[in-house]
């Protein structure tokens, strides 16, 4: 049952021609890097990533936002629950947005635009961030949403603060008392993801595992918290119209 609503949102979203701006950017983001060759392979990666966890999130709301009103409602009725109504969602963006990041990481190799030949582990990994961290914007989107902020301008704003604390987390980290430093962890970790990277030389393979693994348990842990919420604030609704 989860497969044909996934495809019906997608096809529907498509057809609206609201997912140009996103994909745009992130087409052209990625062609605009290796405009210039030969590029450092996982220091590329690091920037096209972080440009993909942007796109997935703007992408995201997006969706989202078209996703709304009456046809929610048909579809939550057709789909059995609004919980897997909801998971149904976050899947079709998850679905385009992992179509990017096999696009992020083959274009370079396709294109010849590294300096040295790229090893099986540098793609694994390569990938892995990249899936991980449109991964990680998707999650994000869900909270920035028509449904639950009204005011859409109020919501990007917010939404593009987060990325920035999201993508500057050593740096805040940095800033704080040392004792405080830890607080860094519980921000959106796409910097870790991106420190790994560019650091891979000596971080090891464990670490670059480690980090990718947080990034996607941090992932799920956003998407069962706003599928929680939801879910009780849909069971909110009738109570107040029924008091």
């Amino acid at each position: 049952m989860m497969m044909p609503l996934i495809r019906y949102m997608i096809a529907n979203y498509t057809r609206s021609y609201r997912y140009f701006a996103p994909v745009a950017f992130m087409l052209i983001s990625v062609v605009f890097i290796y405009a210039y060759r030969p590029n450092p392979i996982m220091d590329s990666y690091a920037v096209t990533a972080a440009l993909l966890f942007i796109g997935s999130a703007w992408l995201g709301m997006n969706f989202l936002n078209h996703d709304q009103g009456r046809q929610a409602v048909l579809l939550i009725v057709q789909s059995g629950s609004a919980g897997r109504y909801y998971i149904g969602q976050y899947l079709a963006i998850i679905l385009i947005v992992m179509m990017f990041s096999l696009f992020a990481v083959g274009y370079p190799i396709a294109a010849n635009m590294f300096d040295k030949p790229i090893t099986m582990s540098e793609l694994v990994i390569g990938y892995s961030a990249h899936a991980v961290l449109s991964m990680l914007g998707a999650s994000l989107s869900m909270y920035f949403q028509s449904g639950w902020m009204e005011n859409q301008g109020r919501a990007a704003g917010l939404l593009l603060l987060v990325m920035i604390v999201s993508l500057a987390g050593q740096s805040v980290g940095n800033q704080l008392p040392e004792a405080a430093s830890l607080v860094r962890y519980l921000l959106p970790p796409v910097w870790l993801v991106m420190d790994m990277m560019v650091n891979a030389p000596v971080r090891g393979q464990a670490v670059q595992i480690l980090a990718i693994l947080y990034a996607w348990l941090y992932s799920l842990v956003l998407l069962a918290v706003y599928v929680w919420c939801a879910l009780r604030r849909d069971a909110a609704v009738p109570a107040q119209k029924g008091g």
